[in-house]
């Protein structure tokens, strides 16, 4: 449930801190007080539109906070632990927007978006001003209405994953659909980029290997000159290795009298050993070592058409090879398309079958539980005055199997409105088309009664629910008001007596100039204040006994319909 309201710099508000409480919480006041600018940050906080006018006259900014306290539903739950929000019982909303555009949302600390704040709320708050009631009557979201009443979604998942093998099908079938002569010129390009990689007989790393033999063929004098050098070095007029076997000699001659020399001894063996070993392969290599003229022409062709396939089909051969692979797939797949055209046909004329049993089957559930919805909707427009209304929920004509491709949605197949009538004799007719203002009010208000069984929002707000209602009817209102806030909290703002005197708790919206300053402030009503705004909105003499005494009496007579709920 909302806790409290912070405002700050918004319209006439400086600072205005409001505490709600449970149930039904109702917010008077004298016209032009401040009530829809109370709506209107509300409104901002849990994500509506920017309004720049609405930022307080010589201020730069705006800034609005929601605190909401446990029960929270799953969604929210879910939610807040998918933006990675840290909660426990409570959900501090705060939203910030300045005169040059920059806009900061942040719950509990962490910052989010526009989108995402939306998608929180809208599991926390259910807010209804005076216009926001036409979205109820809209037929496109009828169908939506309805299906809020339906028990067993897991119909609607499964029509969900079988709409979704249908796409996977349906997207196969029109790639497979490609015109005959596009997919003749596909094949002549996929064989000869198959041919022209198969040809090459391409091996991983044969790139680098060959050119490195082409480097070494290039320096081949360098390196024939290195090698004789070095093997002069060694084994020469002047030989390494005669020179170590002399030195081996003299030590070993005198190694008896000298531990350390008999270790050095074995060193001049070992390096001796080594350098016969380094010497032989130097002359193999010596051996070998020649320049071939018609090998380096190989090596270089050979290097020019690996090149040349890199710049074609990939920057490796590797990835040369992995290309090869995908196009010798989509080559088989354009040539065995006939058969997987028929293959595919089939497989979708199957699942269009249990599709079509299953969108019958959530016609069913809706016809049935429109029934039942069309008793509840007349049942609460007879307790608002309205008996004589006529109601029923309108279906399109169900498709046959050949058409019902045509005519899948997201969510069947179904189209619904709402028809009314408001007077005996008249026919019925779409409720969007006919309703007056005052109708559509306490339709609203009526629907949001059955809708409150279904509903795991905790706060509703109704901003001037009682626009062109007086009367008995006014108080026929705040029973529905108390009906829902039987179970959910109820934000309303009001002009009628009858919803004051039905409120649990009673906030009054004043305004007064302080320093030519004008500010705007929310004070909870204590019993004798609140029968006193009683007897105000029931035009009485203020103070005046007679005037009290109305109030009392309209006061109790609430408290009395509350008891038996």
């Amino acid at each position: 449930m909302l806790k409290n309201l912070e405002i700050q710099n918004v319209a006439l508000i400086d600072n205005l801190n409001i505490e709600f409480l449970p149930k039904l919480n109702v917010l008077s006041g004298e016209t032009g007080a401040g009530k829809s600018i109370i709506i209107d940050a509300l409104n901002f906080v849990v994500g509506g539109k920017v309004l720049k006018s609405l930022i307080k006259q010589g201020q730069t900014f705006m800034k609005v906070k929601a605190m909401f306290l446990t029960p929270f539903s799953e969604n929210v739950k879910n939610l807040m632990n998918e933006y990675d929000i840290e909660f426990d019982n409570e959900i501090l909303i705060s939203r910030k927007a300045t005169v040059d555009g920059k806009n900061d949302i942040k719950v509990n600390g962490v910052t989010i978006t526009t989108s995402m704040l939306k998608n929180l709320t809208s599991f926390l708050i259910d807010i209804h001003g005076q216009h926001e009631h036409q979205h109820l009557l809209k037929d496109k979201y009828h169908l939506e209405i309805i299906d809020s009443f339906i028990k067993e979604k897991d119909l609607f998942v499964k029509y969900q994953d079988k709409l979704s093998t249908l796409k996977e099908v349906q997207l196969k079938i029109k790639k497979l659909n490609g015109s005959t002569e596009n997919q003749e010129r596909m094949l002549d390009l996929l064989s000869y980029q198959i041919n022209e990689i198969e040809d090459a007989k391409l091996i991983i790393g044969e790139d680098e290997e060959l050119q490195q033999k082409k480097v070494a063929m290039i320096n081949f004098e360098k390196i024939h000159d290195s090698i004789n050098s070095a093997i002069s070095e060694i084994d020469g007029q002047t030989s390494i290795i005669n020179g170590i076997k002399k030195s081996y000699n003299f030590l070993n001659n005198v190694s008896k009298f000298d531990s350390d020399l008999l270790s050095l001894t074995e060193r001049l063996q070992n390096s001796k050993f080594e350098l016969i070993d380094i010497l032989e392969i130097l002359k193999q290599k010596q051996s070998e070592s020649n320049f071939n003229q018609s090998e380096f022409d190989l090596i270089d062709e050979r290097l020019d058409k690996i090149k040349l396939l890199k710049k074609k089909y990939g920057s490796t051969i590797k990835e040369i090879l992995c290309f090869l692979e995908k196009i010798k797939t989509e080559y088989d797949t354009i040539t065995n398309s006939k058969d997987l055209l028929k293959k595919s046909l089939k497989e979708k004329e199957q699942i269009l079958n249990e599709l079509y049993e299953f969108a019958k089957e959530i016609r069913q559930k809706r016809e049935s539980v429109s029934k039942n919805f069309e008793q509840q909707v007349l049942k609460q427009l007879s307790d608002l005055g309205m008996k004589n209304s006529k109601f029923a929920v309108e279906f399109n004509k169900f498709p046959s199997l050949d058409n019902f491709e045509s005519n899948i949605t997201q969510t069947g197949c179904d189209e619904v409105r709402f028809l009314f009538s408001a007077n005996a004799g008249q026919s019925l007719k779409p409720l969007s088309e006919i309703i007056s203002g005052g109708e559509a009010s306490r339709f609203m208000l009526g629907l949001k009664n059955i809708l409150a069984e279904n509903d795991n929002i905790s706060s509703m707000v109704f901003d001037e629910i009682d626009t062109g209602i007086s009367g008995d009817m006014g108080y026929k209102v705040a029973c529905k008001l108390a009906n829902i806030a039987n179970k959910h909290q109820v934000m309303s703002v009001s002009h009628l007596p009858q919803i004051c005197a039905m409120a649990d708790n009673n906030i009054k919206i004043t305004k007064k100039v302080v320093d030519s300053n004008t500010i705007v402030e929310a004070m909870l009503l204590d019993e004798e204040s609140c029968l006193n705004e009683i007897s105000r909105l029931s035009g009485g003499l203020e103070n005046s006994d007679a005037s009290i005494n109305h109030a009392k009496e309209l006061r109790n007579r609430c408290l009395v319909y509350k008891n038996n709920l």
